[in-house]
């Protein structure tokens, strides 16, 4: 992936923008003449692409696109009720599982498809079911049982040695803590040897100091048996804020408000949130329909506006991971837009001569 710089045609004032971006609009947005990446980027590779100064920023600081409810691609008409289904949805969905359906898939692609667009975190919620000692991902309904997606996404950073994942394990509904020692092991055994360890100092992990080390997989365990392994990381290393809010305009409020600190990574979460009165008034429709494209249409051009990097005084916010349903929605421009958000990441960076480059003082 190499750098260039926009030609003033290819800048867009954000300000003026439309409500609607195709593809190639949003692959050229640059902000005030910034460097942008090519336009041409090979999505599975793209950690792999990046220019040798941003796989030596911290990886805290890089932009990486992620999705929502990772997993949901799975649940159909067959899927049961799962232990975190609100009682509403225990009530209706025997009378209207087709509708209810339609708002609870977040996505459409399989772990390995989103990988191949570009996604490097998963939002991954869990459940235990009755009668058997798997595990499954979870929605409000079942989806599938966790073994073959994860050993589809070791099967694909073992064919991609420069990427790196994040597996963010949210939630966990009806578990034991024998459970949850079964799933750390079962988690130990797909991804064998290829985890980042815990650490204190978060800022010195790099892609390259990753690579060098053969280890690509970063796992957030957001429970208290997250001690069990030196491998997990506590929430603390990646805070992600819930915004809750159900319009576009209350969303991106939100993600204006809130604050990251230094030392650690951060999960924006570009998603809207239909309340029962939101879904009531749009049964006939999806959340794909009425959340996902609405995000991308009018929230994604204020994203862009964001950058990567250290969280500074000056700077409004920073992102590390941003999130959202859909992520195949246009030609997966969601990726697109966020692994481009890293060209930012120059303004940090002094020039030492053609195409060598030094971390300013702020990366160390």
């Amino acid at each position: 992936m190499r750098f260039l710089r926009c030609s003033d045609s290819d800048n867009m004032a954000m300000e003026s923008a439309p409500s609607k971006l195709n593809e190639a609009e949003f692959e050229a947005i640059a902000i005030n003449s910034e460097p942008c990446l090519s336009q041409s980027i090979d999505l599975q590779n793209w950690m792999r692409d990046l220019p040798e100064v941003l796989k030596n920023v911290p990886f805290i600081y890089l932009a990486i696109p992620g999705s929502h409810d990772s997993m949901t691609y799975s649940i159909d008409r067959s899927s049961g009720l799962a232990p975190d289904a609100e009682p509403a949805l225990k009530r209706l969905y025997p009378l209207f599982r087709g509708s209810i359906i339609r708002w609870t898939v977040t996505q459409a692609l399989s772990a390995y498809e989103q990988l191949q667009i570009g996604i490097r975190y998963f939002d991954l919620r869990l459940a235990t079911k009755q009668g058997t000692q798997n595990f499954y991902f979870t929605h409000g309904l079942y989806a599938s049982e966790i073994t073959e997606p994860l050993k589809e996404i070791n099967r694909f950073v073992e064919d991609h040695p420069d990427e790196v994942v994040i597996l963010d394990f949210q939630h966990f509904y009806s578990f034991t803590p024998e459970d949850h020692h079964r799933l750390i092991f079962n988690i130990h055994n797909i991804f064998g040897k290829k985890f980042v360890p815990r650490t204190l100092n978060p800022g010195g992990i790099t892609l390259n100091s990753m690579k060098r080390l053969g280890q690509q997989i970063i796992v957030v365990y957001r429970n208290e048996f997250m001690f069990a392994s030196a491998e997990f990381w506590p929430s603390s290393f990646l805070p992600s804020p819930w915004p809750r809010q159900d319009s576009v305009s209350g969303l991106l409020g939100f993600l204006r408000r809130v604050r990251r600190r230094p030392g650690a990574g951060f999960v924006h979460q570009a998603v809207l949130t239909p309340t029962p009165t939101f879904i009531v008034l749009r049964f006939i429709s999806d959340l794909r329909t009425k959340c996902a494209i609405p995000i991308k249409n009018e929230a994604l051009p204020r994203i862009a506006e964001m950058t990567p990097g250290i969280p500074r005084q000056d700077v409004q916010n920073t992102v590390n991971v941003v999130i959202a349903d859909f992520v195949d929605l246009d030609n997966a421009v969601f990726p697109r837009t966020v692994i481009n958000m890293n060209s930012k990441i120059l303004n940090e960076i002094e020039l030492l001569g053609n195409d060598e480059y030094r971390l300013s003082e702020n990366y160390g």
